[in-house]
């Protein structure tokens, strides 16, 4: 293979150079096994940090709620539909931050479940209502008492001060 000089890659000796001095200097040995991992910068990141706390909140209600059952998505929405029946789901989407079809597979999901109905808004014939069966107000009922111990759980770590603080700064980042 040919050797590429500097001029052919459009830089100059110098970066070469120090380029090749900077790996030369990386020591290239096996780690301990028990040697401690620098994170970096990743501490100090916004978003590695809530993806972990995330992911540790994903785990709890998993193991509270069950992988196979309503995941945190449908949940948020049955709770919205509870509240408020007959919404709309350009307003689900709105609240919950998802796009009209994420929305509307959601509800397909929901439907085929028999957990809620959509019924045509007998004013604006292009709007739908959507509204909770007897299943699906048992169904929330029943998760609401499972999130709720959940939530009892993680907000143990905090005071309630810093609970309410914590909400306040997660709730700055999406308003």
């Amino acid at each position: 293979m040919a050797a590429i000089t500097g001029g052919e890659r459009g830089e100059s000796a110098p970066v070469r150079a120090r380029g090749r001095a900077r790996q030369a200097a990386a020591p290239r040995v096996e780690r301990a096994a028990n040697a401690r991992v620098d994170l970096g910068c990743l501490p100090r990141l916004i978003g590695f940090n809530l993806r972990r706390a995330h992911q540790c909140a994903w785990r709890q209600y998993v193991s509270v709620i069950g992988e196979e059952n309503i995941r945190p998505g449908l949940f948020s929405l049955l709770v919205l539909v509870g509240a408020n029946p007959g919404i709309a789901q350009i307003d689900l989407g709105t609240h919950l931050g998802i796009d009209k079809a994420s929305v509307v597979a959601l509800l397909d999901r929901l439907e085929r479940a028999e957990l809620l109905n959509r019924l045509r808004c007998t004013r604006d014939r292009r709007r739908q209502g959507i509204f909770l069966t007897i299943r699906g107000s048992e169904a929330l009922e029943n998760l609401l008492a499972a999130v709720r111990t959940l939530e009892r759980r993680m907000a143990s770590k905090f005071t309630r001060q810093e609970f309410e603080l914590l909400l306040s700064f997660l709730r700055r980042l999406y308003a």
